[in-house]
C-alpha cells in the first residue's frame, strides 16, 4: 500500500467543503462572535450593544482573556505571557440555532447576548482560526488530561519559546462539571482583525436598533436575528435587499461605504 502524505493535500477542500455539507443542515459554513456585557468582569467593559459597534467601528475583535484548560495556572504567569494566550471565541452553530447559546445557561458564566458578526469558515481558516479541542476527562479518566499537563509543564520549563505550546490555547477538558463541547467553538489566538466587506451579515435583536440597521443597510451589510428561521432569513434578506439597493445608490466605493459605517455607528 502506498503511503500518502497527506499534510496539505486537500487544503482547500477543508476550507471550503460546501460540496459535501450543502445539503446538510446540522453543518453551517458560517462561523459567528457574540458579543457581551462584560461590566461586571472589566474597568473598560461595556453593554453588549456597545462593544458590538466598538467591533464595527474598529473591524476587530480583541481576544481578552485566556480560555484554555490550564487558564488558572496561567494566572501565576507575568502578564506578556498570559497575553499569548488569550482568544477570540466564535461559534460554528448553525444560523438558526444561535438562539440556544444567547441569555442564562445553566453553568455557564457568561451570557452571550443576540448582537454579533457573521463570517464564512473559509475566511476564519485563513485568519488561522483553529477549533476548541476537549479532551475527555470523564468518570477520572486521566489518560490524555496527563499527557496535555505534561505538555504544559514542558513548555513552562521552557518558558513558553518554541513550539510546543501552541496548541495550548485551543485544548479544554470535558467532564461532568464542565462540558462545552456542544458551542461548537473556534477560537482565533490573539485579536482577529477583519474587513467591513468581509462580513457575511450581522446579528441584531429582533427589535428596536433601526439606527444600525440604517448604517449597516449603506454599507451594504444584511442584518439578521437569532430567532429566526431559515424562511424567516430568506424572506428578510431579500427585503434588505432591495432596500440596500436604494441606500446606496450614488455612493462612490466599497471604501466610501465602510468609512461611512464605522462613522455612523461610532455617533449612534
Amino acid at each position: 500500500m502506498d503511503v500518502v502524505d497527506d499534510t496539505f493535500q486537500g487544503a482547500e477542500l477543508t476550507a471550503d467543503h460546501s460540496h459535501v455539507t450543502e445539503q446538510r443542515e446540522d453543518v453551517s459554513r458560517f462561523v459567528i462572535h457574540l458579543t457581551r456585557d462584560d461590566r461586571g468582569d472589566f474597568t473598560h467593559g461595556a453593554s453588549a450593544r456597545k462593544n458590538f459597534l466598538r467591533i464595527l467601528k474598529e473591524q476587530k475583535i480583541i481576544g481578552f482573556r485566556p480560555h484554555c484548560l490550564h487558564s488558572a495556572k496561567l494566572k501565576m504567569l507575568s502578564a506578556d505571557l498570559r497575553k499569548s494566550f488569550c482568544v477570540a471565541c466564535f461559534t460554528e452553530v448553525p444560523l438558526s440555532q444561535v438562539r440556544h447559546l444567547i441569555g442564562s445557561i445553566e453553568g455557564r458564566q457568561i451570557e452571550l447576548s443576540s448582537y454579533g458578526f457573521v463570517f464564512t469558515k473559509k475566511y476564519l481558516i485563513e485568519k488561522g482560526a483553529q477549533p476548541a479541542i476537549y479532551i475527555n476527562s470523564y468518570d477520572g479518566n486521566m489518560h490524555l488530561r496527563e499527557a496535555v499537563d505534561t505538555i504544559f509543564e514542558k513548555a513552562q520549563e521552557g518558558n513558553f519559546k518554541g513550539k510546543i505550546w501552541r496548541l495550548l490555547p485551543f485544548i479544554n477538558a470535558m467532564h461532568e462539571r464542565y462540558d462545552f463541547t456542544w458551542e461548537r467553538e473556534w477560537r482565533v489566538r490573539g485579536t482577529f482583525t477583519f474587513s467591513i466587506n468581509k462580513l457575511v451579515c450581522a446579528i441584531l435583536p429582533p427589535d428596536g436598533n433601526d439606527d444600525v440597521r440604517e448604517a449597516l443597510a449603506t454599507a451594504g451589510i444584511a442584518a439578521i436575528s437569532p430567532t429566526w428561521t431559515y424562511e424567516r432569513i430568506v424572506a428578510e434578506l431579500a427585503l434588505q435587499q432591495r432596500k440596500t439597493r436604494v441606500i446606496i445608490k450614488g455612493l462612490a466605493s466599497a471604501t466610501a461605504r465602510g468609512e461611512k459605517v464605522a462613522k455612523d455607528v461610532t455617533e449612534s
